[in-house]
């Protein structure tokens, strides 16, 4: 299946009572939910992922979410979740999180839970930080297996899995599964053909995205990234999970970003 990140159509913040505590702490798009859905479902996508905090405004009425998908034809293929990871005596509170976003994305009929995450101190990357991320990843993946959903992890810049080395040395301690970003990968200087082939069989879920020489991201095929070779590698390996388009902090036009890149992706993915 193939979807389109919500995350483009509205200013980023965070979830307001995580200022205070731990358990509110979590990714909001400032936008109108059926705007955007439209947009997409009308592009030609036939699935959307959102944040925790804009699934979580629909947990005690999922249904409200559920039709206005349906309205448009489109699924919702996955919910990003962000964590720290890192702070023991957090953990448990982050894992109440957790719990809300899963009871709610099962009630939407959700396939991935996307975890990113894994905090950068103040002071630095400080001894036992991996391992600590490991097993906070593992705790947060036995709830959303629990609820019927993949979790996957999703390297991402100013985290701990940034650049390969970090990756690699995460993976060395987790077994969970690899939501690739390419954009991400590019950025964090990596080589993200070569870590998709090393990590494959992890891989059940994608995050398509492209990076120009600025360091920016754009839409599909406006970049310098050989998307293209990466989409080849896994059809030819027979790849049958979902992917996900996602163009997030793009300076231009949303819904341009969204038209540009359903057009690039035509005889490649469909």
């Amino acid at each position: 299946m193939l979807g389109y990140m919500t995350n483009a159509f509205g200013p980023l913040v965070g979830l307001g009572g995580g200022v205070t505590s731990m358990k509110d702490v979590g990714y909001l798009t400032m936008m109108d939910d059926a705007q955007a859905i439209k947009t997409i479902a009308d592009t030609g996508f036939k699935a959307i992922e959102m944040f925790e905090g804009n699934i979580l405004a629909y947990e005690e009425n999922p249904q409200k979410l559920l039709s206005l998908c349906e309205n448009f034809g489109v699924d919702i293929l996955g919910v990003y979740i962000g964590c720290h990871f890192i702070y023991s005596d957090a953990l448990d509170d982050e894992l109440f999180k957790v719990e809300r976003v899963c009871k709610t994305a099962q009630a939407l009929k959700v396939r991935h839970i996307v975890f990113g995450g894994g905090a950068v101190r103040g002071a630095g990357i400080q001894e036992g930080d991996y391992e600590k991320l490991a097993y906070g990843l593992e705790q947060a993946s036995k709830i959303v297996k629990k609820y019927g959903m993949r979790p996957s992890y999703h390297p991402h810049l100013g985290s701990l899995a940034q650049s390969p080395e970090q990756i690699h040395r995460l993976f060395s301690l987790s077994d969970i599964d690899f939501c690739p970003d390419i954009a991400h990968l590019v950025a964090g200087g990596g080589d993200a053909l070569a870590l998709i082939r090393q990590y494959y069989s992890r891989i059940h879920y994608v995050h398509l995205k492209d990076l120009s020489a600025s360091k920016a991201f754009v839409p599909l095929g406006k970049g310098t990234i050989d998307l293209e070779a990466i989409i080849d590698f896994l059809k030819a390996q027979g790849y049958d999970g979902d992917w996900l388009v996602e163009i997030d902090g793009y300076s231009g036009s949303p819904v341009e970003a969204c038209e540009t890149s359903y057009r690039y992706l035509k005889g490649k993915l469909f």
